[in-house]
């Protein structure tokens, strides 16, 4: 049996990622070359993925960027962000998981906004507040499994990079050190 990777999870980079992971804006290139240079850091298997989103979030404009985030994420419905269409399509299940999501964002003063509350930024947010347990849980049950359908329609490009990097914080600490280091 190969050896366990034992690493630190890297946390940290779960709010910045979850604002990345929100529609551009003009704070982005910075704030993603900052999480890149954590990442760095961390000497986490994430950092490529990391860098390579910021290589491309610092040499676009905020036009290219929305373009790169819509045709990502709002022009293909395998790769939507809401994490209860990928587990339960548009069934009763469900409007029983967003119902239950809304009341753990407000019990937690999280404000989802105009988002549903199923959108993976608001999901990551929570993760943060939620005792440790029931942040693995959430992540196990529900975002891993909706993140493995979303990668497996988009390939490649930014947001690509930046759903691998999220991928490896969430499970590299589960592989055999040779493939989290492939």
């Amino acid at each position: 049996m190969q050896p366990l990777i034992q690493m630190r999870v890297p946390t940290q980079l779960i709010p910045g990622i979850a604002r990345l992971l929100r529609y551009p804006d003009a704070d982005t290139p910075k704030l993603a070359a900052a999480i890149a240079d954590e990442a760095m850091n961390t000497a986490h298997p994430c950092q490529e993925y990391l860098e390579a989103f910021a290589l491309v979030a610092g040499t676009s404009s905020l036009e290219e960027m929305a373009e790169i985030y819509t045709r990502s994420f709002d022009l293909n419905p395998d790769c939507v962000l809401e994490i209860g269409w990928h587990l339960f399509g548009e069934s009763y299940k469900r409007g029983q998981f967003l119902a239950m999501m809304r009341h753990h964002l407000q019990e937690n003063g999280i404000d989802a906004g105009n988002d549903l509350p199923d959108y993976l930024p608001n999901l990551l947010d929570l993760t943060m507040k939620l005792e440790t347990q029931d942040a693995i849980d959430l992540v196990d049950d529900c975002i891993l499994p909706a993140m493995e359908k979303i990668q497996s329609a988009m390939k490649e490009g930014a947001y690509a990079h930046l759903l691998q990097a999220l991928f490896l914080i969430f499970t590299a600490h589960r592989m055999p050190s040779e493939v989290a280091h492939a």
